[in-house]
């Protein structure tokens, strides 16, 4: 496989819409997950949305101003990252440095799990006061289990921490309604 960006240790693999998003805009793209797993992973994302929506509504009126991102996701009316969603498999010395998605939400979601897995890796955080990743070391540390959905905004300092070994495998979407970015700096 392609390595993403060129990063060893990192294979990014789309959904087909991510895919054929990435084919529109010229995009260097892998080929996308086969469609048994992308029906698997649109369920995924529908039912992150449906509990953000019933569990977490101040998130959708606030980041979404509306009453349903399900409303929003189901009618294509998202903009997701670029090669978004996907599953991120990372092998030893995969990560992904320190950065912020740029979008309204971002649903992480561990497949694999730590110490059974893999070692090393987890996603870190950096507090919204820090002074920046490369001055100090992350906030927090998160290696929840496979199956644990992580949710965070997309002003989120965050990164992938290296994987010593085995493979950390996690699915992403970063995502805003269309038309809508959020500011990152």
């Amino acid at each position: 496989q392609k390595k993403l960006d060129n990063k060893p240790g990192l294979i990014r693999l789309p959904t087909v819409a991510a895919a054929e998003r990435a084919t529109t805009t010229q995009t260097p793209c892998v080929a996308p997950l086969p469609s048994d797993i992308d029906r698997v992973l649109q369920t995924i994302l529908r039912r992150a949305a449906e509990y953000v929506d019933q569990e977490l509504p101040s998130v959708t009126s606030v980041l979404f101003r509306t009453d349903s991102i399900t409303d929003l996701l189901t009618t294509n009316r998202l903009q997701f990252s670029s090669r978004e969603p996907a599953i991120n498999v990372y092998t030893q010395g995969g990560e992904f440095l320190a950065h912020k998605d740029g979008q309204a939400l971002t649903v992480l979601l561990p497949l694999s799990c730590p110490e059974e897995d893999f070692t090393g890796g987890g996603t870190a955080f950096w507090h919204q006061d820090a002074r920046g990743h490369r001055v100090e070391g992350p906030s927090l540390v998160c290696k929840p289990p496979g199956g644990t959905a992580m949710l965070f905004g997309g002003c989120v300092t965050h990164a992938g921490i290296s994987v010593e070994s085995g493979s950390r495998v996690v699915f992403v979407a970063s995502f805003s309604p269309k038309s809508r970015v959020i500011e990152t700096k």
